[in-house]
């Protein structure tokens, strides 16, 4: 009779780990909404339906004074930062004397469509538990990342500690070092969609001093148009569309921060989902700008077309989380 064949270490039963992994991603809660009860049903209590029961609401308000925390992982947006907690747990039984947790150390980084990108774990000075974890104790640490692609992301966070064995409650028999790693994928989705329109207008002439008393320059002046759709979930605030114009071109807003003469601070707008905001610019050529000047040239002489700028949009969310976009270089249409 044949002997069997013997195994490898890698055919084996994989033991389990003695330090678990959780991670949860940081987002900010959402209103409670409640749905009371007609009030011409005199049989029940128009309490009866919210969630929690006072003697102070209001049965017409669809919205309760609490809030609620996210129930799922939800959508993440480009121009946002994306937050989570990584905590490392020791799932060594009480009763189990013979095991010891220590130096269990966290690192994370972030697989983007161009790029990798470690990441910096904040919660402590370093990203190490260099004391030994208690069982049922946890090493939690918090990891940030500014989602600037559209597509799929990937959070690879590696966890890595020493095992070590105990002949008594006092004297370690053995130690060894264990290591895993995990991966959370997710996509990034635009949440702001930009389409842009510059038209040339008639350029405006100047007095040239070099071309003698009589000469003139043509500076070219154009209209930047941009229109703004929210494709996200939720409603957005728009704070600030600011166009950063490239030299020799200088920028003035036309939009709802115009300068106006009764000095009234002017409302930001509120884009609710699918809603869309035109915006527009004045771009002109400085008097007198020599900085890219010559580039300018160039590039007219070349294709007929002019790099105006990049288009810069901040938002808020509903609940007051911050997103930001940039644009890349815009340009004028052929001549």
């Amino acid at each position: 009779m044949a002997r069997p064949r013997a195994h490898s270490g890698a055919e084996g039963p994989k033991e389990p780990h003695a330090v678990s992994l959780k991670v949860l991603r940081l987002s900010r809660p959402s209103l409670s909404y409640q749905h009371p009860l007609p009030t011409e049903n005199t049989r029940i209590s128009p309490k009866a339906s919210l969630a929690y029961p006072s003697n102070d609401f209001d049965s017409q308000f669809i919205l309760s004074p609490n809030v609620t925390l996210p129930p799922a992982f939800g959508s993440a947006y480009v121009g946002e930062t994306f937050a989570c907690s990584l905590c490392a747990n020791n799932e060594i039984p009480e009763e189990d004397t013979t095991r010891v947790v220590t130096s269990v150390r966290i690192l994370a980084e972030m697989q983007t469509p161009s790029q990798v990108v470690p990441l910096e774990l904040k919660g402590s000075e370093d990203e190490t538990q260099t004391e030994g974890l208690g069982k049922g104790q946890s090493f939690q640490r918090i990891v940030q990342f500014d989602l600037k692609e559209e597509g799929n992301h990937i959070l690879a966070v590696s966890v890595s500690y020493t095992e070590t064995l105990m002949s008594d409650n006092t004297h370690a028999a053995s130690g060894r070092v264990r290591t895993f790693r995990k991966l959370y994928q997710f996509i990034a989705q635009p949440c702001l969609s930009v389409r842009t329109k510059a038209s040339e207008l008639a350029p405006l002439e100047v007095d040239n001093k070099a071309l003698g008393p009589y000469g003139k320059s043509k500076l070219l002046r154009f209209a930047l148009e941009a229109q703004l759709e929210n494709v996200g979930d939720g409603p957005v605030v728009v704070e600030k569309t600011i166009l950063n114009p490239k030299p020799p071109f200088k920028s003035r807003s036309l939009n709802w921060d115009f300068e106006r003469p009764d000095s009234l601070k002017p409302q930001k707008p509120t884009m609710n989902p699918r809603d869309v905001l035109q915006v527009a610019f004045l771009v002109e050529q400085e008097v007198g700008q020599q900085e890219g000047l010559e580039a300018l040239q160039k590039d007219m002489k070349r294709d007929g077309r002019a790099t105006l700028g990049q288009l810069s949009i901040e938002w808020r969310s509903a609940m007051g989380d911050r997103g930001f976009l940039t644009t890349g270089n815009l340009l004028t249409r052929k001549r």
